[in-house]
């Protein structure tokens, strides 16, 4: 009896074809498997019942690394007569029925780590060690099917060795094997000298530990490294253009983060996972104060390559952060980066291995305080891209492509039942981010084999990201449609989670609106496309323009002028508000988290997206919470049905008690309570009149996790059924998720 078996889900790139052959050969079975391109095609010949039995097993049991989506099996007309199990070539496929699963890249294995540090072996100290089951993926990726052929190792023939190790064992068939004597290999650039292989990292290791900066070609793309001192850190930020930010720091081993940090059972399990993303601490032990400024967390992290490893060997921990300005893409090529830095650091460490697809290091926090501990995203790039978004909703068969927000900004393809959200781009007002974005949706419908029918972009009529779709679009001849902001937040909660109605609650700090204004704390009733907004915060009006989002100190002065305590603030400001010069209306939360980390004297400006609101929540966290100063934002109901809270009262009575000196943790504190209590009660208003229990919370004032976990207890504890972004970060990273989803439905 002959079957053909197809097995759908991440099968390439982890050994999968090999696994097979093992696995048959077990069940007495003879055929042949082969790549598709997005599955792998089983043919077998055998008794009925040894087939029935392979089939239960390569359901149950894959290689790690694999997850299986979708078992087929078709029994053949006619018997076929093989001699034995073989794997044969890929072929080639029309990938266009569906959106293919493939893996991302994946962090040094324990056993290619073994190796490496092993002086018998002859792959001792090869820094781009990798096997079946660990190494770039994506990253190198041409099209697919994966093979070789079909990734940028079709440079490098193997040598005796490795093609023996090709045909055998725990590299059999891994397309990104390697060794000293036939794969790339390090080369460091440092001024007019160029050393190669062991000589290159050693060099690398000398100048980390006279505390220069180097840049290195990682996996996926280059890097700065230095160590985590004060005064080379300081250089670091100038040569970034980074003031504030806090640098995450690649630790040896767990042991050695843990001399730094807590670290909880699941803060472990996100560290040593394949992806080794960066995962925010809580510390125990201070790194010097230009590290990490003012934050309350070590952004902690794990080698993901053979070369990291070997430079922590000899430095200790390293600060590892992308090679770029602030706000500007990671750079993937060779001649680029010598051409922008090559001057500014004290040399380069790089190999000769091209990088197709440019991602930084994803990065994590572990939400905890609720019954149970959640990995959540900040940011979603290597390691996890390009895993889809799977959901079961009802959806119609066209390909979807939308180009998200102009901040954080992910592009997205949707098409049936899954999403793949690209990797993080960056904020397109940098002219080299939006030449990103368009050069990587052109790669991935080359790799995916996708033509968009169907184009989805931001509402906000001067949003780059929507003029570029609105190009795209009309190139293409193809029908654009445009969904607003928070609407779009609000939807990348119900695509993860397969829902078609739901209570939306939006906070975060711009918007365009469907009165022109600018949103930014939205309770919304959501069905399918359709959304209904129920209630807002009060409109605010603040001057500045686009630098309000910056200062602190002039949102402050705008709230003081509309709380009629105008005596201190800037002249020019009041001035502005007097006469409507660039100004502009808004029901911000975010904008008022900067109002009230100004006012009660915390930070007075923003050097980075968020950095007030993270420290108005730093406060408030160590406040002791036993007994504080309730507040509550007063509500209004308007003739068209909605209600809005007034968050100038507010403001003014925190300006109050905090002039009559009630301490300022406390009343941040309040401030965070009053927000929770605001989103229960209005979810209460909302399922009153329409019987609706779910609730979907999203925008990027959730990134904030007193904030986050607080409410979503207080709304389980009134009965609802509460929902978050778990696939992807609730910023505006997650915009593009939406926008694919609502193009979907």
């Amino acid at each position: 009896m002959t079957a053909l078996i197809t097995v759908k889900g991440a099968v390439q790139g982890v050994g999968y074809r090999p696994f097979i052959s093992q696995k048959a050969t077990e069940y007495g079975l003879v055929g042949h498997v082969k790549n598709i391109g997005a599955a792998v095609d089983i043919l077998v010949t055998g008794e009925e019942s040894q087939i029935e039995a392979f089939v239960r097993c390569i359901k149950n049991e894959h290689p790690a690394g694999a997850f299986i989506l979708d078992v087929q099996i078709s029994y053949q007309e006619k018997e076929q007569e093989f001699d034995s199990f073989e794997i044969v070539d890929s072929m080639e496929i029309d990938l266009s029925k569906e959106l293919p699963v493939f893996l991302p890249d994946i962090g040094i294995c324990d056993e290619c780590l073994r190796e490496m540090l092993d002086s018998s072996d002859r792959r001792y100290r090869y820094p781009l060690i990798s096997c079946t089951i660990c190494g770039p993926r994506v990253s190198i990726l041409d099209k697919l099917p994966y093979d070789r052929i079909t990734t940028r190792m079709k440079a490098f023939d193997l040598c005796n060795s490795c093609e023996s190790d090709y045909q055998k064992g725990r590299r059999h068939y891994a397309q990104t094997i390697s060794c000293h004597d036939c794969g790339p290999y390090m080369i460091l650039k440092e001024k007019d000298k160029v050393l190669t292989r062991e000589e290159a990292v050693k060099r690398a290791i000398a100048l980390l530990n006279e505390d220069k900066i180097i840049g290195l070609k990682g996996v996926s793309g280059y890097q700065f490294v230095c160590r985590p001192l004060d005064t080379v850190t300081r250089r670091l930020r100038l040569l970034k253009g980074r003031e504030e930010k806090p640098f995450a720091v690649m630790f040896k081993d767990l042991e050695q983060i843990k001399e730094y940090c807590d670290v909880s059972p699941k803060e472990k399990e996100v560290l040593l996972s394949d992806a080794r993303p960066i995962v925010l601490l809580n510390k125990k032990k201070d790194l010097p104060y230009e590290v990490c400024k003012d934050s309350s967390y070590i952004g902690a992290f794990l080698p993901s390559a053979g070369i990291h490893y070997l430079l922590l060997q000899e430095t200790g921990p390293l600060i590892i952060t992308s090679a770029n300005l602030s706000d500007e893409p990671i750079i993937i090529k060779d001649q680029e980066y010598l051409d922008k830095f090559g001057d500014t650091t004290d040399a380069v460490l790089y190999h000769e291995r091209e990088i197709n697809i440019p991602q930084d290091d994803s990065v994590m926090y572990i939400l905890k305080g609720s019954d149970q501990e959640e990995a959540l995203f900040i940011r979603r790039s290597r390691g996890f891209f390009p895993l889809p978004v799977f959901h079961k909703a009802n959806v119609g068969d066209q390909k979807v492509l939308s180009f998200g927000g102009d901040l954080k900004n992910t592009f997205s393809f949707g098409k049936g039942d899954r999403i793949i959200v690209s990797p993080y781009i960056g904020d397109l007002q940098d002219v080299a981010c939006s030449e990103n974005l368009s050069e990587l949706i052109e790669r991935f419908e080359g790799i995916f084999s996708f033509t968009p029918e169907k184009i989805v972009c931001d509402k906000h009529p001067l949003y780059r990201s929507g003029q570029l779709a609105k190009a795209y679009a009309d190139k293409h001849n193809l029908p654009l449609e445009y969904v607003y902001h928070h609407h779009a937040h609000i939807l990348s909660v119900m695509a993860e989670n397969s829902l078609e109605s739901a209570i939306g609650v939006s906070l975060d700090g711009t918007g365009f609106g469907d009165d022109g204004k600018i949103w930014g704390s939205e309770f919304m009733l959501c069905k399918g496309k359709e959304f209904e907004r129920k209630g807002h915060l009060s409109y605010v009006k603040l001057a500045g323009g686009d630098n309000a989002p910056k200062k602190a100190s002039i949102v402050r002065d705008a709230y003081m002028y509309q709380a009629d305590d105008s005596s201190e603030i800037n002249a020019i400001i009041k001035s502005a508000l007097v006469n409507n010069i660039n100004t502009y209306e808004t029901s911000s939360m975010g904008r008022l988290f900067d109002g009230i980390c100004s006012l009660l004297g915390i930070r007075d400006e923003n050097s980075f997206e968020g950095e007030c609101a993270t420290l108005l929540e730093k406060e408030a966290s160590s406040f002791d919470k036993k007994d504080y100063h309730k507040l509550t934002f007063r509500k209004e109901k308007l003739e068209n049905g909605q209600v809005v809270f007034d968050q100038v009262g507010l403001f003014k009575e925190i300006s109050v008690l905090f002039k009559d000196g009630v301490d300022r943790a406390e009343l941040a504190y309040s401030f965070h309570m009053a927000i929770c209590d605001m989103i229960v009660q209005m979810c209460e208003d909302i399922r009153n009149t329409s019987q609706e229990k779910k609730v979907c919370l999203s925008g990027g004032c959730f990134c904030n996790r007193l904030l986050l976990s607080e409410s979503t207890r207080r709304l389980r504890d009134a009965g609802f059924e509460v929902y978050i972004n778990r696939l992807v970060p609730c910023t505006d990273a997650g915009i593009s998720l939406g926008q694919s989803y609502f193009g979907l439905l």
